[in-house]
């Protein structure tokens, strides 16, 4: 019972299994399969300023994940975009080169794909 404790104690803030890739910045809300207070905060009373800064750190964090270079699909996980929506997400993610890949929705989360440059 002491360690279900200090799990939800501690927030959730960090991985359960293993740890970040190095490089990768760690995710203010939380990385864990736990709510981190954050989170959970924002779940309950989230304005949609707060959850573009959460979408955005997100969707930061996934491109540096990707170590296969910038030609990748990323995923996100509806958690991190929830209170913002999946017009929101697409704006947010165009500034940073990627584009909402509407053929591949999933229950629970989304795929991100590159834009293409034009020929």
């Amino acid at each position: 019972m002491a360690v279900v404790a200090s799990l939800f104690a501690g927030g959730g803030g960090t991985p359960l299994f293993g740890s970040a890739r190095k490089g990768v910045p760690k995710d203010p809300y939380g990385d864990s399969v736990l709510l981190s207070r954050r989170q959970y905060q924002l779940e309950l009373n989230g304005t949609s300023e707060q959850w573009r800064e959460r979408a955005g750190f997100a969707l930061r964090r996934a491109v540096a994940q990707g170590s296969r270079g910038s030609d990748e699909t990323i995923s996100l996980p509806v958690s991190a975009y929830r209170g913002l929506g999946l017009e929101g997400l697409d704006e947010l993610a165009g500034a940073l080169g990627r584009r909402l890949d509407r053929e591949h929705l999933r229950f629970g989360s989304v795929a991100l794909k590159p834009v293409s440059a034009p020929h």
